[in-house]
């Protein structure tokens, strides 16, 4: 009886319209799962700032604020390119058919990130003591650590994406490693101050345990597949490697610089009142990353076998529910952003303003889409490297402006005035090279075509 009702109800979900319809919109069905997965990491990672913030001093979060961006700075380019250089190369030689080439590429990748991270590691602590930074040698070695973890996590993270899937990648990487986080700050708030080195050191913790999920993950995956390498074609591997480096770094002090200037020119506590802000207006551009995320999984594959349509259609089912679920976002933050302030303390809450700058600005930045993201993993690089430097280069030299003599507000105005046009800009150049148009526009221009064609 048990087999006969079990074989009934696989039978009725596999007969119901609304499993079909989920089998239909694929794509759109795992994309709400990747935003939803970031949504989350979003919100515990607001969640540990704001006991982060009432634990401690406003000068002191400010330091810690701009040590966290410093260091994921570094992280960013420690890195050296390899996770966005994984995502193609995987992409390009699974659609190929040169699984071994793909499996070679894999453990190109690995060392050198382990390389490049001990390499940025060294440094840190060699060069941090000469130029004369305040910092106790335990959160010394504490950040030390982190920058080390939050590096290989980086291509942990978006090697398990292609190899196993984005379910194993995000849930670690967003999710796991801020829990462990959230609940040591949590204790220290509760008992007693929070310190610079148990806040980098709980993190490091946590990023050990998503590592080893994820390259357990990878291993059981390329067990399955041939154990012999492929050709590995090492000097074109760097090259590329080097382009998507210098892309990746750009756009890292384009996300992290802004909280180090305003530390530099006006203070920490100012530094540390618009990271609140940032981190608010942050839930719009990792619920992005998710979509982006599952798209960047599958761009260089669709993109190498040719089915430019398919990968057409996987954009504009990102943009549309992109659309449906940052709309309410936006409505919540305009209308009751001071009370949101106001959690990680009464006087953030006047930093209201430079909010809904970085709020509206982070809003139509995600309607643009993951335009680096197709640009990065079909060949185009270089071209991307060239207009994202320029274009950060402005943007730093208008932001720091505007922070000497606005503060967080001025920082905040220049983040958006930089970073609107450059996106707008950086969806026009995907359509044209590429022949994909990762924006909103998609939705409207597809929904003129069916029009059209049923007149």
């Amino acid at each position: 009886m048990t087999r006969q009702a079990i074989d009934f109800f696989q039978s009725a979900l596999t007969r119901s319209p609304l499993i079909d319809r989920l089998r239909e919109h694929k794509a759109a069905v795992a994309s709400v799962v990747a935003m939803s997965i970031k949504a989350v990491g979003a919100l515990l990672m607001i969640a540990v700032f704001t006991l982060a913030a009432r634990a401690m001093s406003a000068n002191d979060f400010g330091q810690l604020a701009v040590w966290y961006n410093a260091v994921s700075l570094l992280a960013v380019a420690a890195v050296f390119g390899q996770d966005t250089l994984i995502a193609r190369l995987w992409g390009e030689y699974s659609g190929r058919g040169e699984h071994a080439a793909a499996r070679s590429a894999y453990r190109f990748g690995r060392r050198i990130t382990i390389v490049s991270a001990a390499v940025f590691v060294l440094g840190l602590l060699l060069v941090t003591p000469i130029i004369g930074v305040k910092i106790a040698p335990e959160a010394l070695f504490a950040v030390a650590a982190f920058l080390f973890a939050q590096t290989f996590l980086h291509f942990s993270s978006h090697s398990s994406r292609v190899v196993v899937g984005f379910i194993v990648s995000e849930l670690n990487r967003e999710m796991m490693w801020r829990l462990v986080l959230l609940a040591v700050v949590a204790w220290a708030a509760v008992f007693h101050q929070l310190t610079m080195a148990q806040f980098f050191a709980a993190a490091v913790v946590g990023m050990i345990f998503s590592v080893l999920f994820q390259s357990l993950a990878v291993r059981r995956r390329l067990a399955e597949g041939p154990t012999e390498g492929g050709a590995a074609d090492s000097p074109a591997w760097f090259a590329s490697s080097r382009a998507m480096w210098i892309s990746a770094v750009v756009e890292a002090v384009s996300q992290y610089a802004d909280v180090m200037l305003i530390g530099y020119f006006a203070s920490p506590a100012v530094a540390g009142e618009y990271f609140v802000a940032a981190r608010i207006a942050n839930i719009f551009l990792m619920v992005t990353t998710g979509l982006h995320t599952y798209s960047m999984s599958h761009s260089a594959n669709l993109f190498f076998s040719n089915q430019i349509h398919k990968l057409q259609d996987i954009l504009r089912s990102l943009a549309t529910v992109s659309l449906a679920f940052l709309l309410p976002p936006v409505v919540v933050i305009v209308l009751g952003g001071k009370l949101i302030l106001s959690i990680f303390g009464a006087h953030y809450a006047g930093v209201y303003p430079t909010l809904i700058v970085l709020a509206l600005a982070a809003f139509g930045r995600s309607l643009c889409g993951p335009a680096p993201g197709i640009l990065l993993t079909t060949g185009h690089e270089r071209l991307y490297s060239w207009i994202v430097i320029v274009a950060t280069a402005t943007r730093m030299l208008l932001t720091a402006f505007l922070a000497a003599k606005y503060g967080a507000l001025g920082a905040a105005c220049g983040w958006a005035i930089g970073n609107l046009p450059l996106f707008v800009g950086l969806a026009i150049i995907c359509r044209a090279v590429c022949g994909v148009d990762p924006s909103i526009a998609a939705i409207f221009t597809h929904w003129r075509s069916r029009t059209a064609a049923r007149t």
